[in-house]
């Protein structure tokens, strides 16, 4: 056959039309790497069909000198490898193939390019086995020299060294055939290798070892070199700068390859890559990873002009004795920080873990087109929160790998950073759907986000419904088996259409993002916050609705003399026992009994089944009664204020928004954002009457097992898991003495108590093993610090440290400095002149509630309880972020 063409290969080549057989390993790695959109320098292959084509009956001469190898002889395999090369180079190509491979370089690169010419051997670069440094590489080769080149490279699959590998691999020595990748040089300014773990533990970190010129000096650890490392989820950079000597580069004086030269003496202590150029390098890391689902070892170079080039990728060929990368995690508790602050027992962390799995895989079900492509990965849902000394902490590879299923994954996940207040980089492993349930399921998508008003009314039809029903059942006469059977039930009703409060999370995120965006992009942000003052005012948030009811029996309270005497009292018991039997009182008991009625589900971390409610200790609601009383606190100056927000808001969009249609899609966007955000929180109170049914089966549950001997006191019940409970009562328990196992934990518990956690912290194989004490605080030498702003203007008071709220009450002249917020903080928020929270987001809680309320909000202020002096004179912006105190 006189045309040969066809065995060389061009990187155009589409990966249907060739094989890993015909090209190689290193060269099958580096078509994946173009197929990705990668930047690989152009190149061809020599297909490994030509070696035998050419060398034809030579083969067998080939095979006999391997078969004669007596490996326990470094002498034989030394004289069986020189027989093998003189058979190579004695060997002359047919003219027709030496014309085409000419004719096809040179049409390809030109006639004054220089090539770099490797080995591509069929399972080379591979996870198992990597043949690093075991074949020539030969560089800056000229397009006339290149059948030398070639020679020379197949040579070397025979070298002594490369026999000596595949015998100790337990690769086939008889079917040795490479093929050869021609590929234009660049003269790179620095050139390197990295490692996208570490190799010694695997953890998400990226190693990088960068020299001057050519990457054969760093390979061959010829000249000196920097090393770099950077987290997966940070940009910090650790550093090692050495002085440096040489750089390789092209030898101009001789014909081919390189030489080794001084560096000039401005470059000797320079960095090799600037900080930019380390973290892009990371980032392409990171995606070949996720690409190709390996850790890479990846040969790279920077020519002249900066551009970042990818000469080689292959999977790392980890020691046997590192531990698997599944068994990295990352945990960090921004957002369910705001529910769960400080210590959570037992009870409450196995209810709501078995309520994030449920929930949140029906939800993910809910937009994803084609179910059984997700059901596969069931595994994602069921560690989706974790525990850590007595903490809640979000799993966060678990919920990036189920977001990544969304369509549009990328913008999605940097509006779900914004809603949960994320704010350090992290990548991970993804998963993709194909590509017609993705379409599919973006239709989906659509269309529930432009039925978001629909979304709600199903949940509340249906919650309301359910809720209605169990809330007035009498547990006083239950028995263990009855509390199960209701407990049972409900969770039945209620999981039905649970799920819709995330993808209402989704609708919010996503609603307030393009607010955000359309502010920006139409230039509606030269008023500082808008997008967020817009959201002010918006009716029937019920997370407000408990604090318009207390503040209205404290107006009462003003307007009748006959309160005067009563609320001057020092003792809350006091007060409410008066209510409870003085018949003068009987106004001011009917409001507060239809206050409990309503909201007596509500309180400090309520979401916590050990913590009381106010319907468990009404009589602290008279404490925040008398504090409004003495604030002169009045629901019309609150929504006076809230009004006038929005109405200057939306007051600038009609004077600045002349276009009708760029109006009608605004108008649109922020309608759907002000209805799925106001969704958000009535969802959030939902829960909290849910919690409230809950709470009340498990001390039902309680009172028979203190009754029976099982439990010492009613509040030993949270020290115990929901399953450990069932269990017993079901006779399926593994050990019986509660009592025991109740001592256990609330020793564990009590040395808790004296830890601090980081917000973020990642772990490596059994995650209670690793360390997981707090960061280093930050000083506050300057006085001054920036968080994100929620809630516009300015604001002026004392700075109000408050760890615990249930032991805090104010005269109103406060900033209130917090490290989280949940939903019962309102009632101690509505008498602070702003708000400054540690934690948090634009989306959380904190932000709602001090946008609802008009009251300058800050999140997402690190360390800010340690920082700010109590009591110093603080001021804070609300549209700027900025805190300041003296």
């Amino acid at each position: 056959m006189r045309t040969v063409f066809k065995n060389i290969i061009p990187f155009k080549t589409s990966l249907q039309k060739t094989s890993e057989n015909e090209v190689g390993g290193k060269a099958w790695n580096l078509f994946r790497l173009l197929h990705n959109g990668f930047s690989v320098p152009p190149f061809c292959v020599v297909s490994s069909s030509v070696f035998e084509k050419v060398m034809g009956a030579k083969m067998g001469a080939i095979h006999d000198s391997v078969n004669s190898i007596d490996f326990t002889s470094q002498t034989s395999i030394e004289q069986a490898s020189l027989r093998i090369k003189d058979i190579i180079f004695s060997t002359t190509f047919p003219r027709h193939f030496s014309q085409e491979l000419f004719r096809t370089v040179d049409r390809m690169f030109g006639r004054k390019a220089l090539l770099s010419v490797r080995s591509s051997v069929l399972g080379e670069d591979s996870a198992e086995h990597s043949f690093a440094g075991q074949m020539d590489s030969l560089l800056n080769v000229r397009i006339t020299d290149v059948d030398v080149a070639i020679r020379k490279v197949w040579s070397s699959a025979f070298s002594p060294r490369v026999l000596a590998y595949r015998k100790k691999k337990g690769i086939t020595l008889n079917e040795v055939s490479t093929a050869v990748i021609l590929q234009v040089m660049v003269q790179s300014r620095s050139s390197g290798i990295m490692f996208t773990r570490n190799p010694e533990n695997r953890e998400l970190e990226c190693l990088i070892s960068a020299g001057f010129g050519l990457g054969e000096g760093v390979v061959s650890n010829s000249i000196e070199t920097d090393t770099y490392r950077s987290k997966w989820d940070a940009d910090e950079i650790t550093k090692e700068v050495r002085e440096k000597d040489f750089r390789i580069i092209l030898n101009t004086a001789g014909r081919n390859g390189n030489r080794k030269e001084p560096l000039p003496d401005n470059m000797l202590s320079q960095q090799v890559l600037t900080d930019a150029q380390i973290i892009r390098l990371r980032d392409a890391g990171i995606k070949a990873e996720k690409r190709f689902n390996k850790p890479q070892d990846i040969e790279w170079a920077f020519d002249t002009k900066g551009k970042l080039f990818i000469l080689q990728a292959r999977p790392i060929v980890f020691a046997k004795n590192i531990a698997p990368s599944e068994s990295i995690r990352i945990w960090d508790n921004s957002n369910i920080v705001e529910s769960y602050p400080g210590l959570t027992l037992p009870l409450t962390f196995t209810f709501i873990r078995a309520g994030y799995e449920s929930t949140f895989c029906k939800a993910a079900e809910g937009i994803i087109f084609f179910k059984k492509e997700l059901r596969k990965r069931q595994d994602i849902f069921n560690n989706m929160i974790g525990l850590l000394n007595g903490r809640i902490y979000y799993n966060l590879l678990n919920w990036y790998e189920m977001l990544s299923y969304l369509p549009g994954f990328k913008k999605h996940k940097e509006s779900w950073d914004q809603m949960i207040g994320i704010s350090h980089k992290i990548s991970f492993p993804q998963s993709k759907l194909s590509l017609f349930n993705s379409l599919a399921s973006s239709l989906l998508v659509v269309w529930r986000l432009l039925t978001v008003g629909r979304t709600a009314k199903i949940f509340f039809r249906h919650f309301n419904r359910a809720y209605n029903t169990f809330k007035t059942i009498d547990l006083s006469k239950s028995s263990e088996h009855q509390c199960i059977a209701l407990y049972d039930a409900l969770g039945k009703e209620i999981k039905d259409k649970w799920y819709l409060t995330i993808q209402n999370d989704f609708f919010a995120m996503k609603y307030y993002d393009w607010l955000k965006h359309i502010c920006k992009k139409w230039g509606l942000d030269k008023q500082a916050n808008l997008h967020n003052n817009l959201l002010c005012g918006e009716h029937g948030i019920e997370s407000v609705a408990p604090v318009r009811s207390l503040v209205n029996l404290a107006e009462t309270l003003h307007e009748k003399p006959v309160y005067k005497e009563l609320i001057s009292k020092e003792d809350s018991y006091r007060i409410w026992d008066n209510i409870q039997k003085d018949p003068a009182y009987a106004e001011i008991k009917e409001a507060l009994q239809s206050h409990l009625k309503d909201y007596g589900d509500r309180g400090l971390e309520e979401l916590k089944l050990e913590n009381s409610t106010f319907r468990e200790e009404p009589e602290a609601l008279i404490e925040l009664i008398k504090n409004y009383y003495h604030l002169g606190l009045s629901v019309k100056s609150f929504e006076e204020k809230e009004q006038r927000v929005r109405k200057d808001a939306e007051a600038v969009v009609q004077d600045h928004l002349k276009n009708p249609f760029k109006r009608l899609a605004f108008r649109f966007v922020l309608n759907k954002a002000r209805k799925a955000i106001a969704n958000r929180e009535n969802m959030r109170f939902a829960r909290t009457r849910l919690f409230g049914i809950i709470r009340r089966l498990f001390q039902r549950l309680a009172i028979l097992f203190v009754e029976k001997g099982l439990l010492e006191s009613i509040s030993d019940i949270y020290y115990l898991t929901v399953d450990e409970v069932f269990n017993l009562v079901q006779g399926t328990a593994v050990t019986q003495n509660l009592k025991a196992l109740v001592k256990i934990r609330k020793s564990e518990y009590t040395e808790y108590e004296h830890h601090a956690l980081k917000e973020r912290i990642k772990t490596t194989g059994i995650p209670y093993l690793n360390s997981l004490s707090e960061d280093k605080t930050r000083n506050g030498k300057n006085k001054k610090l920036n968080g994100i702003t929620c809630s516009s203007g300015t604001a002026e008071g004392k700075a109000k440290i408050v760890l615990d709220p249930r032991s805090s009450n104010g005269n109103g002249d406060y900033i209130l400095v917090a490290k989280s917020t949940d939903p019962g903080w309102v009632f101690l928020m509505i008498g602070s002149k702003g708000i400054v929270v540690e934690r948090g987001s634009v989306l959380s809680h904190t932000a709602i509630i001090g946008r609802e309320l008009g009251i300058p909000t800050i999140v997402g202020v690190k360390d800010a309880t340690r920082i700010i002096p109590d009591g110093a004179r603080t001021s804070i912006n609300g549209s700027t972020g900025e805190i300041r105190w003296q």
